[in-house]
């Protein structure tokens, strides 16, 4: 397996987001090292799935060889990297045409998450240098948030921008898993502007890292 810590695991899955496109994630949950992903495929592969495997099988993913398994129904695709615990499962959309569309905003997320795990790998990286110790660890899992103000938005948009107004937000919550207190305050150095908000009866500390909205461990 690959070592490095979260840093070395964000590294292979900013890359699996830009090598096995076009990808929308659905589920991100990082354990230390262990890091796996669900996606949906933007469209049915033409042909079927079978050369969509294919054509994949023969391409180096992240700079690793990926394994894929696909399941009875033809709808479920695990891919494995080799020398990773970097993991996904592919969920296949209908072939169904009328299928409701997904959304034109939901193109723009795999580009913001990449762009967010490729700072929090090198945020970790910085601090491991900082602080010395060994490798930090962190949890870290993708959810999607309600939008607020989405009906107003929508109702106001021009037909032809509907697609682009977002119903939910993509959101990383990150806790430390293990690293030291000069770890810890090395990485809380880095951060842009923390803001705090009220979730239930806790307060949140929040950052926006390259643009992606992150609540920060207490």
């Amino acid at each position: 397996m690959t070592g490095g810590g979260s840093s070395a695991a964000l590294v292979i899955g900013s890359a699996f987001l830009d090598d096995l496109g076009p990808l929308f994630p659905v589920r991100l949950n990082l354990a230390g090292e262990d890091l796996e992903f669900t996606f949906v495929l933007s469209e049915h592969p033409p042909g079927g799935v079978t050369p969509w495997v294919q054509q994949w099988s023969g391409t180096g993913v992240a700079g690793l060889v990926p394994r894929f398994f696909v399941d009875a129904s033809g709808r479920r695709i695990r891919v494995e990297l080799a020398g990773s615990a970097v993991r996904a499962v592919i969920v296949v959309p209908a072939e169904d045409p009328a299928s409701p569309h997904r959304g034109r905003w939901q193109d723009q997320v795999p580009t913001a998450l990449k762009l967010a795990l490729e700072e929090i790998a090198r945020m970790l990286s910085r601090c491991h240098h900082y602080a010395g110790g060994t490798e930090p660890l962190i949890d870290l899992e993708l959810g999607y948030r309600p939008e607020a103000g989405y009906e107003a938005r929508l109702a106001a948009a021009h037909e032809t921008a509907k697609g682009w107004v977002r119903p939910v937000r993509p959101v990383l919550g990150m806790r430390w898993r293990t690293a030291t207190a000069a770890q810890r305050k090395a990485f809380a150095d880095e951060l842009p502007e923390v803001t705090s908000a009220r979730r239930w009866i806790r307060r949140r500390r929040t950052a926006r890292i390259m643009g992606l909205e992150v609540e920060l461990p207490p």
